[in-house]
């Protein structure tokens, strides 16, 4: 499943004067990315909405303001904790309202897709998303996919294989982190079924 890009009409608002415009345009450009993009996390969702206004960075003046536009928009929300300890918010399209407990602890029936993020030098702009831009559900669904034909898997395997159907070619130690991460969470709510003397992991 390829990462639908969505383009947002530019408009020029100079950095000072950002806080002080049309918190209902701003609310707007949210809603549509939300239900275009998501599941989009918090990070690349701002970014994404203040570059369609020629604003490249949050600063300490933008962000408290951007972020409360955001929380008013009132949109399907769920969190997660990055491989650094800190925590982010993922914001979905409407159509999964009422399934956050299940997303959040990754047994989620509703969506089983993973969006690659490929190469920045060959993707269109704005569709380009590091490990932290993904939300965890997807990372967990492109390890599911690892397993398919009932295959068991060493732990490094895994990450080798679900780095690989991410779209990235390399393991530096926020991506290496972060599948370490939704890989225990994956042993802990019971997906996978984990053989420590033979050290290696099946689907249950």
């Amino acid at each position: 499943m390829e990462y639908r890009c969505i383009n947002l009409e530019k408009k020029e608002i100079p950095y000072k004067d950002f806080t002080a415009y049309d918190r209902e345009d701003i609310a707007q450009r949210f809603r549509t990315v939300i239900e275009a993009e998501g599941p989009v996390v918090d990070d690349f969702l701002e970014l994404k909405v203040l570059k369609s206004y020629s604003i490249y960075q949050r600063g300490s003046l933008i962000a408290p303001f951007l972020r409360s536009v955001l929380l008013s928009v009132g949109a399907v929300m769920t969190r997660q904790i990055d491989c650094d300890g800190a925590e982010h918010l993922v914001f979905w399209p409407e159509r999964f309202r009422g399934h956050e407990e299940e997303i959040e602890s990754l047994k989620c029936e509703v969506y089983k897709d993973f969006r690659p993020s490929g190469q920045k030098e060959n993707m269109e702009e704005g569709t380009f998303r590091s490990i932290a831009d993904f939300p965890q559900l997807e990372i967990y669904n492109a390890m599911i996919a690892q397993f398919e034909g009932g295959a068991e898997l060493k732990r490094s395997e895994i990450i080798t294989r679900t780095n690989n159907s991410l779209g990235f070619l390399v393991k530096g130690r926020q991506i290496r982190e972060t599948l370490e991460l939704v890989l225990r969470a994956a042993i802990n709510n019971k997906t996978f079924i984990y053989n420590r003397k033979a050290g290696l992991l099946r689907l249950r």
